[in-house]
């Protein structure tokens, strides 16, 4: 049966979450903390949870769709996308070299240079900008590298109107239990079994 233009919708939209997640090198090891990411795409913003921890990343979105989780565990090389509403999961193989990016500089990143120094959201940042390959050519993209972190908290690109940003960075404790599969879901295996999901 053809998707419903809702449901494609759903579809892409996991599609692009999903991508920018796979193609994230692990974050810097040892850092642990939480934050609030803001994803900015043209006037559309998406605020959500991120929770980090050794490498391992969680990070918690809300939208019409309801909630999306997903899970990074790059100790295991995989990613576990979760729908708590529907009480279901998709699980995928962690690969670093697909296209995207989530904060983190890409491994194609070309002309990598500093453009200076600046103090964010309550962190002495380096402030790099780097050319990276896309669909229309090359295209300029600025990170914030938060030195005591190890790793970037805010990423910029003009040319497509898109900022992705961790606020309100708290430096502590994160439950080991946040990075584990909740028990009880029903594991999918594609992306038309998550389109039948989204359209319950």
């Amino acid at each position: 049966m053809k998707p419903t233009r809702k449901v494609a919708t759903a579809l892409w939209g996991l599609c692009s979450l999903v991508l920018l997640v796979l193609a994230a090198p692990p974050a810097a090891s040892g850092a642990e903390f939480s934050a609030r990411m803001v994803v900015q795409d043209g006037a559309k913003t998406m605020p959500g949870k991120i929770y980090v921890q050794d490498g391992k990343m969680r990070q918690e979105f809300i939208d019409e769709r309801g909630q999306t989780i997903t899970i990074v565990r790059p100790d295991q090389k995989v990613v576990w996308v979760i729908l708590p509403r529907q009480r279901s999961y998709m699980e995928m193989p962690l690969k670093i070299k697909l296209p995207g990016q989530f904060i983190q500089i890409p491994p194609q990143a070309m002309q990598k240079h500093s453009v200076g120094q600046e103090r964010l959201n309550g962190y002495d940042t380096d402030k790099v900008q780097v050319s990276v390959p896309g669909a229309a050519g090359m295209e300029i993209q600025t990170f914030w590298v938060a030195k005591k972190l190890g790793l970037p908290i805010k990423m910029e690109c003009r040319t497509r109107q898109f900022s992705l940003e961790y606020q309100n960075i708290k430096e502590e404790k994160v439950p080991d239990r946040w990075f584990n599969l909740p028990l009880g879901l029903q594991k999918l295996t594609s992306l038309a079994g998550f389109a039948d999901r989204v359209e319950e």
